[in-house]
């Protein structure tokens, strides 16, 4: 009976772990795709042949222009924000699952003994 119990924790833990895992991506994403546009387009700049101080200047301001144009798409950025908040709620819907079996198997571990 104990190892009903253990295993639901363990499952609980797994599940956990990946929808942590799975949220930090999806923001962690979303933080560096902005860098990541900044550095193509420096290095593109770079390869037509312009000094570097010039390419990271042309690149922080096509980043500027990036985040004008999500700024003036409010649906965008509640869209994405949404996305993650309702990958937040599936996890922990996913991980209160659990409790109903751990509950059941702590009981009858106690009964049993």
């Amino acid at each position: 009976m104990k190892l009903n119990l253990i295993l639901a924790k363990v499952f609980k833990f797994v599940t956990f772990v990946l929808f942590t895992f799975m949220t930090l991506v999806y923001f962690g994403v979303l933080l560096i795709l902005p860098l990541d546009i900044m550095a193509q387009v420096i290095r593109l700049l770079m390869l037509i042949g312009l000094p570097t101080v010039i390419s990271a200047v042309a690149g922080i301001s096509v980043l500027a222009y990036v985040g004008l144009m999500v700024y003036r798409m409010p649906e965008l950025y509640h869209l994405v924000l949404n996305i993650g908040l309702d990958l937040v709620n599936f996890g922990h819907a996913q991980i209160k699952r659990f409790d109903p079996l751990i509950e059941t198997s702590a009981a009858q571990e106690t009964s049993a003994a």
